[in-house]
């Protein structure tokens, strides 16, 4: 087993790591046996065992004596991180509000100042991201690389489960070696409903960057214009702004262009998961994903989305051994 240390940095103790290394090699076990094994006191074992339950680290049967199961390693350290990610994206945001608050008192103008501008593709994709999650009425892209749409397809899948209207704009003149780009860029939004409109004229402008001459691709979040700025699949540097006024032109822009055809994507994942919940009550999870052929992250966001409307209701089966099963049915 490799050094698991670096789950300190994740808040677990010595203890911790210990009894978590020792359900990751021998998969399950109870705190007697975890206590002759790693020759703890039985009140040290139970509090840490409880405490990593509690992290979803593990998790443990409901018979006597319990019977403790280690879970996805990769599945829980994930979800913190994203945690963690969050909680720190928070603070660089309140931090940024109150430089415009103190600049603001200070008489300087904070209007339309500029939101970001990075070459470093994570930390721009990260801005949208976070504007993707707080969108309230529409997402409008041009040709962006598919390797760039790859990346933002959960946050614009999370976007299409809000409600939020979703729109791309795109021409056979942006891209010069890539071929079938619709076909492509179907396939990667197959799940959203969003409209593919492709024009005649380029919906990218060609601007120079680093000595380079480059597409400019455009995402409209809101009132919020940034630009992509790529060749063919490879993106170099994002940035953006609040400007309302440009966001609305550019919106104009595409809309007057020469439309060639529009495509509709119109799946209902959301509609299909409750269907099945209402015809047949206290669905298992795993059922639920077989039916409705939706696995792992996009059926935990359709069910908990479901739960958050008041539309469904979540329920642990007890008894079972192993990993809690959990069943669903619909709240009359």
């Amino acid at each position: 087993m490799n050094n698991l240390n670096f789950l300190s940095e994740f808040g677990l103790n010595d203890i911790q790591i210990k009894i978590y290394r020792y359900l990751l090699n021998y998969q399950f076990g109870t705190i007697e046996k975890i206590k002759e094994d790693l020759d703890y006191s039985y009140a040290q074992v139970r509090e840490n065992v409880n405490l990593l339950e509690k992290q979803n680290f593990i998790t443990s049967s409901e018979g006597k004596p319990k019977t403790y199961f280690r879970t996805n390693p990769k599945i829980v350290l994930t979800e913190i991180l994203k945690k963690k990610n969050n909680k720190i994206l928070e603070k660089i945001n309140d931090l940024e509000q109150d430089l415009k608050t103190i600049e603001s008192e200070k008489g300087i103008c904070t209007r339309n100042i500029t939101f970001y501008h990075h070459s470093d593709i994570n930390i721009g994709l990260e801005y949208i991201y976070n504007l993707m999650g707080k969108t309230e009425n529409e997402i409008i892209l041009s040709s962006l690389p598919p390797s760039v749409l790859k990346k933002l397809e959960r946050a614009l899948y999370r976007a299409f489960l809000k409600g939020i209207k979703i729109k791309l704009y795109y021409s056979k003149l942006d891209f010069g070696s890539i071929e079938n780009y619709f076909g492509q860029i179907t396939d990667i939004l197959k799940n959203i409903n969003i409209e593919i409109i492709e024009i005649s004229e380029k919906s990218c402008r060609f601007v120079r960057f680093n000595d380079l001459i480059v597409n400019e691709g455009v995402i409209l979040i809101d009132f919020y214009f940034n630009s992509v700025l790529f060749i063919e699949d490879s993106c170099f540097h994002f940035n953006g702004f609040y400007m309302p006024n440009i966001a609305e032109s550019v919106k104009k822009m595409f809309e007057a262009k020469t439309l060639l055809k529009s495509v509709e994507i119109n799946p209902d994942p959301v509609q299909n998961v409750l269907d099945l919940i209402k015809h047949q009550p206290d669905i298992k999870t795993r059922e639920l994903s077989i039916k409705s052929s939706i696995a792992g992250t996009k059926l935990r966001e359709i069910l908990e989305y479901l739960t958050d409307q008041g539309l469904i209701k979540e329920e642990k089966i007890k008894g079972e051994i192993g990993r809690p099963k959990k069943v669903y049915s619909i709240i009359e």
